[in-house]
């Protein structure tokens, strides 16, 4: 995740896609903890005490078959640039060697972020960074459409945006360009025949 808004920039397969996604979509998450509290979070056991943390996340983690999660702050000069999370199929926490390494690793992709930024134009976002933020107005624009459609606030709305890529197996970005296209229509709760995806 780049910035604590913007969302996820590189994911190395489609489970870990959907976990960023639902992090970055309901706010919860170790990735979002570890931006917040601007140390690392390790989380090595998914279990009920974290499923009272992260309800949504824990849940989708475990039927992916994900077991732990592992996420570092990126930061630099005081600045928070976003957070490195890796994932792993077996319980239990990290050897401090493996520890020590995820630091040096997330020092190393904060110093590339900083080294793309510093070479883009002035105010203007590195190639690569602006994806993170085409992503999040994309899904702004669709929740702000959803939430007009359905009359309810917004955060309502992109919660009825993750439902729907969650039991349909996408992801929240693909609904969204999906309803911003006019491709596809999210039907009111209490409706569901309204749901319908256009041809």
């Amino acid at each position: 995740m780049i910035g604590g808004q913007i969302g996820p920039i590189c994911v190395s397969n489609g489970n870990v896609a959907a976990l960023e996604d639902i992090q970055f979509a309901l706010g919860q998450g170790p990735c979002q903890d570890a931006y917040e509290i601007e140390r690392p979070v390790h989380t090595p056991r998914l279990d009920e005490q974290a499923a009272r943390r992260w309800p949504a996340f824990v849940d989708l983690a475990n039927s992916s078959g994900i077991s732990a999660v592992f996420a570092y702050p990126l930061i630099a000069l005081g600045t928070k640039l976003g957070v490195m999370t890796m994932y792993q199929n077996i319980e239990g926490d990290l050897l401090d060697a493996q520890h020590s390494d995820s630091l040096a690793v997330a020092e190393a992709v904060t110093e590339t972020v900083l080294s793309m930024q510093d070479a883009a134009a002035p105010g203007m976002l590195a190639a690569g960074l602006d994806d993170a933020v085409a992503y999040r107005a994309e899904i702004h624009q669709a929740s702000g459409m959803v939430a007009v459609q359905l009359q309810v606030p917004v955060e309502d709305a992109l919660l009825r945006m993750r439902g729907h890529a969650l039991a349909q197996g996408r992801t929240i970005a693909g609904v969204a360009a999906d309803i911003v296209a006019r491709r596809l229509r999210l039907g009111d709760d209490r409706h569901p025949d309204d749901e319908r995806t256009s041809p």
